[in-house]
């Protein structure tokens, strides 16, 4: 086995939170976050919590939330949820294969893995199955410990939140049965289980209830018991929770507005109880992956369209209007990041494989002379897929593609998702322009 060779890692930002008068900036995949002076711009130190083990491959992102003075991280449900504060870790709690979901000034709430069953009887009489144990959610609280909230419905439906409440769909009493078809010839009709189903609202800066029900806890506003599903809509909607930040008499937000050619728009509010906005300006050339906002500014993690090599930035806007970007881009946190495992004995093989998958093969009606080819040494290494587009006839187009994480953990079903990606990219044309080719190759 070989040890991986070192390469200076510098910030990609991902998330911005503002805990604690201060920005935090944290990294797209190693657990480091930069510390900023939200009135200088100017970085105050890194912060890292290492020590919290990496997700498992396949797990899924991991889940970060803010509150007061600093961050909630749980990389994945079966491991530990922590907090942290300026110097690191200062708080590990046990979760009970519970999922981070949000925080505030009451703790951060936790809802455990939820499964929902059918119900089918032979008669439409016949009572539900008996309840083995009442839905529950677990809350972290600032004095230490896990705290227990019992749901008085038969399961939760949908968790969603804002800031400044938790909204749970259930299905609790009265219930009814309704026939169902026979699954196969011959079989009886069944009848199944159908409850009576609303959303509970539960304030974030209250005192942890011991139980919530439709009985105590109502929510007034009208919301559908399923999730909205706002997750890849970048239009402007000042619905979505994913696109807005509030700091004290101020409201935030951001989106692709159509009516404006499909610009990025930002627009600002107060509680003054006006309809026009306070302020609003265009982001042009970018879409916001994430935002935040204190200290009288917005706080926003931009990337380039089309995407660019440079990745993401961090910007800094005014309620004048003007944007300026912080420096985040050259902060190395090489030293804060996750250890690099020992290089796998089969790693050799693993890249044959792989290069047979792709060398020679048109993935797309579109392009043509596709080569594959092993570039660099294990972690780092890339394999670069080299092809011409038909619509791109001058240069040569080069796409590259990690087999490994930055923990040199191989990238699950690398060919299963590599090939209808360069496909669709392909047919949507996504690509940098054509003046950003050096040589005559376009790096993709």
């Amino acid at each position: 086995m070989i040890e991986p060779t070192p390469v200076r890692r510098m910030l990609r930002p991902r998330y911005v939170f503002f805990a604690n008068d201060t920005l935090w900036v944290v990294d797209e995949s190693q657990p480091v976050a930069a510390l900023v002076d939200p009135r200088t711009g100017e970085l105050g130190g890194l912060v890292s919590w290492a020590d919290l083990p990496p997700a498992p491959p396949g797990s899924g992102q991991p889940e970060i939330v803010a509150d007061a003075t600093g961050l909630w991280v749980q990389n994945h449900r079966d491991g530990p949820l922590v907090h942290v504060g300026a110097e690191g870790i200062d708080r590990v709690e046990y979760a009970e294969g519970g999922r981070l979901l949000c925080a505030g000034p009451a703790g951060a709430w936790c809802l455990p893995q939820v499964r929902r069953r059918r119900d089918v009887a032979s008669a439409v009489d016949c009572p539900p199955r008996p309840v083995l144990s009442r839905p529950t959610f677990l809350v972290a609280t600032p004095a230490g410990g896990m705290s227990r909230v019992e749901v008085d419905a038969a399961a939760i439906v949908s968790v969603e939140f804002d800031e400044a409440s938790l909204f749970v769909g259930v299905e609790h009493e009265p219930w009814t049965r309704e026939p169902v078809h026979a699954e196969s010839p011959g079989s009886r009709t069944g009848f199944e289980l159908h409850y009576q189903s609303s959303v509970l609202q539960v304030p974030l800066n209250a005192a942890i209830p011991r139980r919530i029900g439709p009985a105590t806890h109502p929510c007034l506003m009208r919301r559908s018991v399923e999730c909205t599903g706002e997750y890849a809509d970048q239009s402007y909607n000042e619905a979505h929770r994913r696109k807005r930040a509030f700091d004290g008499e101020l409201r935030w937000y951001w989106g692709v507005d159509r009516r404006a050619g499909g610009r990025t728009a930002v627009r600002v509010y107060d509680d003054g109880g006006s309809s026009e906005p306070v302020t609003a300006f265009e982001l042009p050339g970018v879409r916001v992956a994430h935002g935040a906002a204190g200290a009288g500014r917005l706080w926003l993690v931009a990337t380039p369209e089309p995407f660019a090599e440079s990745g993401r930035t961090v910007l800094a806007a005014d309620l004048s209007g003007e944007v300026r970007s912080l420096p985040t881009s050259g902060v190395d946190i090489t030293d804060r990041c996750w250890p690099v495992g020992l290089e796998p004995l089969d790693h050799d093989a693993y890249v044959r494989y792989c290069l047979r998958g792709l060398d020679g093969v048109r993935f797309s009606d579109e392009v043509d002379e596709v080569t594959a080819a092993y570039v660099g040494r294990w972690p780092h290494g890339r394999i670069h897929v080299r092809f011409r587009h038909c619509d791109y006839p001058n240069v040569m187009l080069v796409a590259r593609l990690n087999l490994y994480d930055e923990q040199g953990i191989r990238l699950e079903r690398f060919l299963g998702y590599v090939r209808p990606e360069l496909m669709e990219q392909a047919g949507t044309r996504a690509y940098p322009p054509v003046s950003e080719a050096v040589d005559g190759v376009l790096y993709v």
